[in-house]
Formats: C-alpha cells, sequence, structure tokens
C-alpha cells in the first residue's frame, strides 16, 4: 500500500514537473517571438503606436485684450521670398540668394564623422542643401542605417539652381536613390525595410513633396522619382502635414486661417509648437506682427507669395 502511495506520489511530480517544464517552453517561445516582433516593428516602422499617431492637433484662443499685450517684432517685408516653407513653382519663383541658402555639401558632413563605413552615401562632391535641412537630413538617413543596418541609401540630387524642378531651386529639397553592392540601382521607393525612412520623415522636418493623390496642385510636369523626392518644411509643418495627409501647397492655404489670437497647436511627443500666418505689409519695407508674450523662440518663413508663417516654440 506505502508502494502505492509513493508511486502515485512520484506519478503526480512527474505531472506537475511536464506542466511546469510546458509552460516554460511556451513562455520561451512567446517572449522569442515578441522579441522578433519589437525588432521587426523597429526594423520597418511599422509598430502600432507610431510617431504619427502620437501628434495631436489643436487650436489656442486668445481674447483681444491679452493680444494688445502682446510684444511687436519686425521684419523685412522682402523675407517672404525666404524660409523652409516657401512655394516655388512655375507662378512663384525661387528668389532665395546665395546668401539666404547656406550651402553644405553633403559629403562634407560625411567626411567629419572619420567613419570607416559610411551610413550612406553623396552622388558627389557639388551636392548638397541649406545647412538646417543638410542637418536634418543627415541625422535622418544615419537613424535609419542605425536601426535597419543598410547603407546604400545615396542622396543624387539637392540644391541645383538650374534645377527643371524649380523646388530644388530653394535648398530644401532632395532626391534619394538606392545603390546596391550587388545589382542595379534605383530610385527610392517605401518598400520593406526602406519604408522606415518615408515613415518617419517627419520627425526629422521632412515630407514627401509630390505626395500621390495630389497631382492638382502640381506643375504639369512633375512625374520622375515622386516617391523619391522629400522637402524639409520644419518639424511643425511636417508633423501637421503628415497627420493631416497633405501637401505643402495645401497646408499653405489652411495656415492661412490662423493668427496670434487663434494658433494652431501642434504636439509631438514632449514637444508643442504654435504656428499662425501673418500677412505682409506689401505698402512698407518691413512688416510687423504680434508674438506671445511667454514666447522668446520662434522661427519666421515667408511663403513667396503675400506673407509669413510664424513657428512658436512653447515651453
Amino acid at each position: 500500500m506505502a508502494n502505492r502511495k509513493k508511486t502515485v506520489r512520484h506519478a503526480r511530480y512527474d505531472r506537475i514537473f511536464m506542466a511546469g517544464l510546458l509552460v516554460l517552453i511556451f513562455l520561451i517561445i512567446g517572449i522569442s517571438g515578441c522579441v522578433r516582433s519589437i525588432r521587426r516593428n523597429k526594423n520597418t516602422g511599422s509598430g502600432e503606436d507610431t510617431e504619427v499617431e502620437r501628434i495631436t492637433i489643436t487650436n489656442q484662443t486668445v481674447d483681444a485684450d491679452a493680444e494688445k499685450n502682446y510684444p511687436k517684432v519686425s521684419v523685412e517685408t522682402e523675407k517672404m521670398h525666404t524660409g523652409h516653407l516657401i512655394l516655388v513653382n512655375q507662378a512663384f519663383p525661387c528668389r532665395m540668394t546665395e546668401q539666404d541658402i547656406q550651402f553644405v555639401t553633403i559629403k562634407s558632413i560625411l567626411d567629419s564623422k572619420n567613419l570607416s563605413v559610411k551610413p550612406y552615401t553623396a552622388a558627389d562632391w557639388e551636392v548638397g542643401l541649406d545647412r538646417v535641412a543638410a542637418l536634418a537630413m543627415d541625422d535622418w538617413f544615419e537613424t535609419f542605417s542605425q536601426t535597419t543596418g543598410i547603407h546604400d541609401l545615396r542622396m543624387i540630387g539637392g540644391y541645383k539652381p538650374e534645377a527643371t524642378d524649380p523646388d530644388f531651386h530653394t535648398g530644401r529639397t532632395l532626391t534619394v536613390g538606392v545603390f546596391p553592392e550587388t545589382g542595379s540601382s534605383y530610385a527610392y521607393r517605401p518598400e520593406g525595410d526602406y519604408a522606415w525612412l518615408a515613415e518617419h520623415a517627419a520627425e526629422y522636418g521632412f515630407v514627401l513633396r509630390y505626395p500621390e493623390g495630389k497631382e492638382a496642385f502640381f506643375d504639369e510636369d512633375i512625374t520622375e522619382r515622386r516617391s523619391a523626392t522629400f522637402r524639409y518644411v520644419g518639424l511643425a509643418p511636417a508633423a501637421y502635414m503628415t497627420k493631416r495627409g497633405i501637401c505643402l501647397e495645401e497646408f499653405l492655404q489652411e495656415i492661412r486661417q490662423y493668427s496670434v489670437s487663434n494658433m494652431l497647436v501642434v504636439t509631438c511627443g514632449n514637444e508643442s509648437y504654435g504656428m499662425y500666418y501673418v500677412p505682409a505689409d506689401l505698402n512698407s519695407e518691413t512688416t510687423s506682427f504680434a508674438v506671445p508674450s511667454n514666447q522668446s523662440s520662434y522661427d519666421i518663413s515667408g511663403n513667396n507669395a503675400d506673407g509669413f508663417i510664424i513657428t512658436i516654440y512653447q515651453p
């Protein structure tokens, strides 16, 4: 009888042990799957909670009395033809000078890194951008390389005063190519691991310049390399345009309804920005506008037509 009890007890322990072993195996498989999923989401930018989903859009209004106490700032009216948000096309040619475009070559940025393996390459010594756009692009491309392990992106087009597409006259527009060690090169397409670049463009101030479905806003000859052409517009405008699914032309129309007393507010993570439009004083050499009294950091960009877009960096 004692032997039977002992046998039953051993069998029970064996079953408990086997059950525990199975649970452990399932846990290991589950954890491994989670790790693979996290790595896959990190590499492809396809996680459920994306940066775009975390962007919120609101507006901020103040009463007339509060606005009266805001300090005034002046800018040369002619500056409405400069900045990250100017619209350049056949109707509105680029009027920026070399002084307005602080040009730097991409190779000079790459060479300053002194790396044995470059995170990306540039077509030649001449290709480059306005300094602000170039540094943002460098951060964007390098993060792509670190995240995916891919090093074959190449900037094949940048600032070019004689370019057929006048948007390249701004120093803020670039074209991306893929140059693998084996196989043929081609213009960038947001596919597979390469989708990360397009999905995270707004986090670095870039938007797709000629997105599909917006043909009514573009010149008729804008047909080539559309999936590979990006424009630097700044963090807040890029976040808003990406969240709303609109192009630069549409943004410049929509921002006109906002003023310092009714600002458009874009929040990206822990950062908030206020944006509004100021019409240029075409009868004066300077244009004056109000800035919220509690703000000391802001950016001014012309729209190349009739006014300015002010971006406030909110505390």
